[in-house]
């Protein structure tokens, strides 16, 4: 198919970043209900057919707007790690007010958006809760929690106490003391390190 020619003028990069980063503003702002296209299209300074363009329907963009939010620390723990590090790296992730009002609002949309939720979950939450699995099976063999330890409760026991931190600490709290309290709650698991 060469020499197909492409009417119209091409896409700027730019007005897609600057979509992606209005429409991430306004989520943690407003929340999903609170974001519109065209609150999102005035904020980036573009027309909304530039964002309809772009993205036909709002759980799209936020889903994008998400996306386009992601650090490399935000990736799903690699194989290696220990869960000290694990501790570690997710103590310094929810100690970012911003992060936290982010994960505050995308679990405050559950009710009206299932499909922002369910697509965040599938494509971020999922592969990062498999790899506190996979860490705390790896914890068991080394000997640092008991040998009868179900990986799974491990995942739901950091999941939990992830979830209580993003909904009870609105105020500063910083990557140490939430790094204490993840500590803390393994010990009474028996975790040594």
């Amino acid at each position: 198919m060469a020499g197909v020619e492409r009417h119209g003028r091409p896409r700027d990069p730019g007005n897609d970043a600057a979509i992606l980063d209005a429409a991430l503003d306004l989520l943690i702002e407003r929340g999903a209900a609170g974001t519109s296209i065209e609150a999102v299209a005035q904020r980036a300074g573009v027309a909304k057919l530039t964002v309809y363009r772009r993205w036909r329907a709002k759980d799209d963009l936020l889903m994008a707007a998400l996306e386009h939010a992601r650090a490399p620390d935000m990736d799903a723990a690699p194989a290696g790690q220990s869960i000290d590090e694990l501790i570690s790296s997710i103590a310094e992730l929810l100690s970012r007010p911003r992060f936290r009002v982010l994960m505050a609002r995308v679990i405050g949309a559950s009710v009206d958006y299932p499909k922002l939720v369910t697509a965040y979950t599938k494509r971020y939450l999922q592969p990062r809760l498999n790899a506190m699995a996979q860490i705390a099976q790896q914890a068991i063999d080394a000997g640092h929690l008991p040998p009868d330890t179900d990986p799974s409760v491990i995942q739901d026991i950091l999941a939990s106490s992830i979830g209580s931190v993003l909904l009870q600490h609105t105020e500063d709290v910083t990557a140490l003391q939430i790094e204490h309290r993840l500590r803390n709650l393994l010990r009474h698991i028996g975790y040594r390190s």
